[in-house]
């Protein structure tokens, strides 16, 4: 039999199947065709990774790729999600409902990339994201309407994944927002604003089980995750006990180290491992999907828990999972070849601090739809 591709003697690590060997997967027609100790056959693009890593695509659950229109956050999701190994992305709140139906038609649609999205409560999005001008009138609560926004929820629901608060619109909105995720039936994702002095307390309120707090390690200078002793909030260990997502977000302000390592040394995981890949941070500090979960594995998570932050938990979240997510036979043929290298890296996280780690995950092939789209040489 002859396949698309077939991806040899690779360590495949995915974890809704519990599988961590070696095995071959093969891709025909778009999907995976099989995952066998050995496939005879040949194939149009055959990949030996051997001694390399083998993994579902990654799945991305905080990007802004409203290219063009938000000029000042949207980057090309293309070029700097899918070759980098982020085969499916879900865009954090860029667009509102007046602007949404632009970003489906010239962005979503056209992109290989596969794009979910949230929809901002407000209604024109993040599209005036750093002009402070544009950013200050945005407050204005006549930006705000809940039922055209779950009106467009409604007409997008194959996208359209839930709300996004965003403290653009102010902390007089996150109310609005839970109003409209509840009336839609979807999930809310807030931001862990600490920077802008909502306490993390005060958004855990207004969230349900199944809610996303993004930016879950950001460094403050309000409070965070941890309290003035260091030590993770009551309010933070009930909501994660209550079915509150905690997702990384790095972004450009909203992770530390300091944070990341107190949580997680006392059994805050995260669930989810995110880039909040936009305009003013896709040149550093966080670059990519690949660096952003090299760093949990220099603080101290094992590549199988990193794995499955980046795959089945986003693609359960989404509720896409086994359709992705995963490398099981039928599942849409999106896959990394990843080159876990050893050595000495310099890391940064969003407050300038810098650590030296040991791994870095670079992606040697991307396989999307079943096509090779990308190869190192």
């Amino acid at each position: 039999m002859e396949y698309d591709v077939l991806v040899r003697n690779g360590l495949l690590i995915d974890p809704f199947q519990g599988i961590y060997e070696k095995y071959d997967v093969a891709f025909s027609e778009g999907k995976v065709a099989a995952v066998e100790k050995s496939i005879s056959g040949s194939a149009k693009h055959v990949i030996d990774a051997e001694g390399k890593i083998v993994t579902p695509g990654v799945i991305d659950l905080h990007v802004h790729v409203y290219y063009g229109v938000a000029s000042r956050l949207g980057i090309d999701p293309d070029s700097t999600c899918l070759m980098k190994g982020a085969t499916t992305v879900l865009d954090a709140g860029t667009a509102g409902h007046v602007v949404f139906p632009g970003f489906r038609k010239f962005v979503i649609e056209r992109a290989r990339t596969k794009i979910y999205a949230l929809v901002n409560i407000g209604a024109l999005g993040l599209i005036g994201f750093g002009y402070p001008n544009v950013e200050k009138a945005m407050k204005n609560m006549d930006f705000i309407d809940i039922e055209e926004t779950v009106k467009c929820i409604e007409q997008n629901r194959d996208i359209i994944k839930g709300i996004k608060w965003h403290r653009t619109y102010g902390q007089e909105t996150l109310v609005l927002a839970k109003w409209a995720a509840e009336k839609a039936g979807c999930f809310l994702m807030c931001e862990n604003s600490a920077l802008h002095y909502l306490p993390v307390e005060m958004v855990l309120r207004y969230m349900r089980p199944g809610d996303i707090l993004t930016h879950c390690f950001h460094g403050g200078p309000a409070s965070t995750v941890l309290d003035e002793d260091g030590r993770v909030r009551p309010e933070v260990e009930k909501a994660a006990r209550r079915g509150i997502i905690f997702d990384i977000g790095h972004g450009m302000a909203s992770f530390s180290f300091e944070v990341a390592e107190k949580a997680i040394s006392q059994g805050l995981l995260p669930t989810t491992i995110s880039t909040d890949l936009h305009y003013f941070n896709v040149n550093g500090p966080v670059y990519d999907i690949g660096t952003t979960m090299s760093k949990f594995l220099f603080l101290g998570l094992s590549l199988e828990q990193v794995v499955e932050r980046v795959t089945s938990k986003p693609a359960e979240i989404l509720g896409i999972l086994p359709e992705r997510g995963t490398l099981r036979p039928g599942a849409v043929g999106d896959c990394v070849v990843w080159d876990l290298r050893e050595g000495r890296f310099e890391f940064e996280d969003s407050l300038g601090e810098k650590r030296i780690g040991e791994k870095l995950l670079k992606p040697l092939a991307v396989i999307s739809g079943g096509e090779l789209i990308h190869k190192s040489t």
